[in-house]
């Protein structure tokens, strides 16, 4: 939870990005306008990863009622209802796209299959052999997205491919990498349950879907790896 320091940044920085916006980058005369634009156009965009539904002109409403003195929240009513929508409302609403998300992928792609555990994935290429257990390691290329098609991380961008012991990611990762052998590739889409659950992850959201894209290079069964570690 956001301490209250960091929300009145927060809040000033929207006021300022909405006010700014109205007028352009072009027109800022001095350097406090300058400023103002600078932290609003930085709290803007991380705005969007927090909730993009928020209406940024009832804030600048509420931070001008709240410098006229006439704010028409308690510091303590506004506080209290920023926490439960970060700790309760929010996650809830989060959960219900999230299977709402999922349950849209089964019904509208033909080649998706979707497990017992709840797991929903399409194998693009079969591959040869496949990890069977989970002290087996995976090597990766991987791209992460969000149910909007968001990039959150990917091997790519650093140019090297990623390994992973199964016993050792969240479980739809473990279930799906046993799908596919060396050499294939599959699409996974994960329920939240499959991820990183109601806690979330840095910044995963709690009770967020997940979608990946991954190519198996390799597959080392445990037995293997246990030898290599040895040496």
């Amino acid at each position: 939870m956001m301490k209250k320091s960091i929300l009145l940044l927060a809040v000033v920085g929207v006021t300022a990005f909405s006010a700014c916006h109205n007028s352009g980058s072009k027109s800022l005369k001095t350097e406090s306008d300058s400023l103002a634009y600078a932290i609003g156009t930085d709290f803007g965009m991380s705005l969007k990863n927090v909730d993009s539904t928020i209406d940024v002109n009832v804030l600048a409403n509420a931070i001008r009622d709240a410098l006229k003195n006439k704010p028409g929240m308690t510091p303590e009513a506004s506080q209290a209802f920023i926490r439960e929508y970060f700790m309760v409302r929010k996650p809830a609403k989060t959960k219900k796209e999230s299977e709402d998300f999922i349950a849209n992928v089964v019904k509208n792609n033909k080649n998706a299959v979707q497990t017992s555990s709840g797991l929903v994935y399409e194998v693009i290429e079969e591959g040869g052999a496949k990890a069977t257990q989970n002290g087996d390691t995976v090597v990766v290329h991987y791209t992460g997205t969000f149910p909007n098609g968001t990039k959150f991380d990917s091997s790519h961008d650093r140019n090297q491919p990623a390994t992973f012991p199964l016993s050792n990611v969240i479980p739809g990762w473990t279930e799906g990498m046993k799908l596919v052998g060396k050499g294939g590739k599959i699409k996974l889409w994960i329920p939240s349950d499959l991820a990183y659950g109601e806690q979330g992850n840095y910044g995963i959201a709690p009770n967020q879907a997940l979608v990946f894209d991954v190519e198996i290079l390799d597959v080392k069964p445990a037995v293997a790896a246990d030898s290599t570690a040895r040496k």
